[in-house]
């Protein structure tokens, strides 16, 4: 019997078409996305105005000494922001959000040992900021601009609901903790449990680039092989004469000095908003409902905000924004009930929610998306650095007066003056020399 060794013919095979997915992963990552903003912003600028009455009592210290760890915390979010937004452009965004979080989450264990105020002031300095900023403001925008074009202000500003859903479920949550045991348990509850989620999700959802997933932005197909080396050349272009570009671009110093007033505002409320009520006699429980109240809110406003982005001119958008806050600081410096103190937070809250697909949106608009993490952290450096201060005037203003209406007037006044320069900012997309 002879055997045939001859190589077998062989048909040619016919290529299957790609078969697009029936739900596009970029809105997987959305859901993922809000789910780390609200641990990140739940934990921290959620949390704060109700821990700093805890530990303003349990050391027998001044407002003004309690609020320099708000200040500590907002200035170092803006010395880190420029380096971790570099990070970002750089490596995967799922490692650089996996170590933020470890980190901010270890601040939080060790601050829970601390025998002194000073302790408490330089873990919200130098460790909690790391994970805060990359969590609330840095690698949601990032991410989802290069996932998301056509709808690119409507993911971001679906994911920013997760600043307020943490919010809404944190404070509460913690408030219990804290009355059941004390605010040093709540601290390493807090701390653990951030960072095991953070891990958790990043590690099974985060991908850094649709064409890890044979993708282009909004879902379309595209050869896998063509469009990495695609975002290669744009990673290799984001080299050291970047940030000179970016700073002597008008809108960057437009948008920074808009972006600088109204975090300086929030760090105002958000740091003090359980104590304005507390400090009229409301219990601590009901007092941390006003951090709800602001939550729910913003989670209503932050997906409308986020498809007028993509609809209308940003600058329609930015002065909306200042216009509300004037409004809303206007009630805040006549209120003296729990009733005007919740009227004047549910206005605050409108443009809260607004903040974060606008300022993502923004720099969509304004710069080169190569840039998009040069320009962020940039920014936040500067916008950071400038409200860092603000936390601890707010402090000194109470200690002095026993009164915020002063301060709010002065935020009043600085609120009109960017917004009076709205029309000098032009939208275009300026392209690296």
């Amino acid at each position: 019997m002879r055997l045939n060794l001859a190589r077998p013919r062989r048909f040619p095979v016919p290529e299957l078409p790609i078969r697009k997915p029936p739900v596009f992963y970029g809105w997987w990552l959305v859901l993922a996305c809000l789910l780390l903003q609200a641990i990140g912003a739940g934990c921290t600028m959620y949390l704060f105005s109700l821990l700093a009455g805890e530990v303003e009592r349990d050391f027998e210290v001044s407002r003004a000494v309690v609020m320099m760890a708000a200040t500590g915390h907002g200035f170092a979010m803006g010395v880190f922001a420029p380096k971790l937004g570099g990070l970002l452009d750089r490596y995967s965004i799922r490692s650089v959000v996996i170590g933020s979080a470890m980190v901010m989450g270890g601040g939080f264990v060790l601050i829970s040992f601390t025998p002194t105020v000073w302790g408490f002031v330089g873990g919200y300095t130098l460790l909690i900021p790391i994970g805060s900023a990359v969590l609330t403001m840095l690698f949601s925008p990032m991410l989802l601009s290069r996932w998301f074009e056509r709808n690119r202000g409507l993911a971001i500003g679906i994911a920013g609901l997760g600043t307020q859903f943490g919010g809404l479920v944190v404070p509460p949550l913690v408030a219990l903790i804290i009355e059941a045991y004390d605010w040093r348990f709540a601290m390493r509850i807090v701390g653990i449990a951030a960072a095991l989620l953070v891990f958790v999700l990043a590690r099974t959802v985060l991908v850094d680039r649709p064409s890890e997933k044979g993708l282009a932005p909004d879902g379309d197909p595209i050869d896998a092989t063509q469009h990495q080396s695609t975002d290669r050349h744009a990673d290799r272009t984001v080299d050291d004469g970047v940030t000179a570009v970016i700073l002597r671009d008008r809108n960057f110093w437009l948008a920074a000095f808009g972006m600088s007033v109204i975090v300086s505002s929030y760090g105002v409320l958000l740091s003090n908003l359980a104590l304005f009520a507390t400090d009229i006699g409301t219990p601590r429980e009901q007092a941390a409902l006003l951090i709800s109240l602001f939550a729910i809110i913003g989670m209503f406003s932050s997906p409308i905000a986020g498809r007028l982005c993509d609809m209308i001119d940003i600058r329609w958008i930015f002065a909306g924004i200042f216009a509300i806050n004037i409004v809303a600081l206007s009630v805040f410096s006549m209120a003296g009930s729990y009733r005007e103190l919740a009227v004047a937070t549910v206005i605050v809250a409108l443009a809260g929610g607004a903040i974060s697909p606008f300022y993502g949106a923004m720099i969509g608009r304004l710069f080169d998306l190569r840039l998009f993490g040069r320009v962020l952290g940039t920014m936040s450096f500067i916008s950071f650095s400038v409200a860092g201060v603000a936390p601890v005037i707010s402090g000194w203003v109470f200690d002095l007066t026993n009164s915020y209406r002063m301060l709010f007037i002065g935020l009043i006044v600085l609120m009109a003056i960017p917004m009076s320069l709205i029309p000098l900012i032009r939208v275009r997309r300026p392209t690296l020399a």
